[in-house]
C-alpha cells in the first residue's frame, strides 16, 4: 500500500566506474532482470546532453548542478518504488571534483548510507578497445588515461561501503557479475524485492 511504501527506505543501487566502463549498458541489464526496479539516469549524461557541461559551467557549478539533479532523480524515483537502480551516485562528482562535498557542506559518510549497494564496473583495458568505445558517446571526453586516474578515486570513495563490488572482464561477465551481486544482495536484505520468477544470469 502506497502507505506503507512511504515509511520504507528505498533500496538504492549504485552502478559506477569509470567512463567507457560498461555502466549504462549494465543498468539497462538490471532494470530488465528486476521489472519492480525503478531506472535512475546518470544526471552529468543529462545535464551535458542538454548543453550543461563543465565547459560552459565551470567544474565547480556543474558538478554541483550534478549533485542536485542526482538528488532530485533519485527523490522522484522513490516515489514510483522501493528498489531503485542509479546509473552513478551523489558520491561520484567527489573524483571529479574531490572537494565537493565539503563545499556543499554534506558529509561523505552521511551520504554513503543511502545506499544498501554499490557495483563498480572495470574501465576498458586496452587503450585502442576504450578508443573505439568511446567515439560511440557523445557525453564522454575523457581520454583512457584520465579514465583510468577517475576509476581509482572512485575506488578509493565507494571501496568502504561494506556491500561494494568491483566487476572486471567482458560486457557480459559484467552484466551476469552484476545480476548475481544485486539478487544474492536482496535474498539476505529484502527478499520481497526479488523477482518472482527465476531468472538466468543473462541479459
Amino acid at each position: 500500500m502506497p502507505g506503507d511504501r512511504a515509511k520504507k527506505d528505498p533500496f538504492r543501487v549504485v552502478i559506477t566506474g569509470g567512463p567507457c566502463a560498461g555502466k549504462t549498458e549494465v543498468w539497462r541489464c538490471l532494470g530488465g532482470a528486476f521489472p519492480q526496479g525503478v531506472l535512475v539516469p546518470e544526471a552529468a549524461t543529462e545535464l551535458i546532453l542538454a548543453g550543461k557541461s563543465e565547459q560552459s559551467l565551470g567544474l565547480v557549478d556543474f558538478q554541483r548542478a550534478v549533485f542536485e539533479r542526482q538528488g532530485k532523480l533519485e527523490e522522484e524515483a522513490q516515489k514510483k518504488g522501493l528498489l531503485l537502480l542509479c546509473d552513478r551516485g551523489l558520491l561520484d562528482g567527489e573524483a571529479y571534483l574531490p572537494d565537493l562535498l565539503s563545499r556543499l557542506d554534506v558529509s561523505q559518510e552521511e551520504v554513503m548510507t543511502r545506499y544498501a549497494m554499490v557495483i563498480q564496473l572495470e574501465v576498458i583495458r586496452d587503450a585502442r578497445a576504450y578508443a573505439a568505445h568511446f567515439r560511440t558517446n557523445p557525453a564522454r571526453h575523457e581520454e583512457h588515461e584520465r579514465a583510468l586516474v577517475l576509476e581509482e578515486r572512485i575506488k578509493g570513495i565507494y571501496g568502504k561501503h561494506p556491500a561494494y563490488g568491483l566487476l572486471s572482464g567482458s560486457l557480459e561477465d559484467k552484466k551476469q557479475g552484476a545480476l548475481r551481486f544485486l539478487r544474492k544482495r536482496l535474498a539476505a536484505m529484502c527478499p520481497d524485492l526479488l523477482p518472482l520468477t527465476a531468472e538466468r544470469d543473462v541479459c
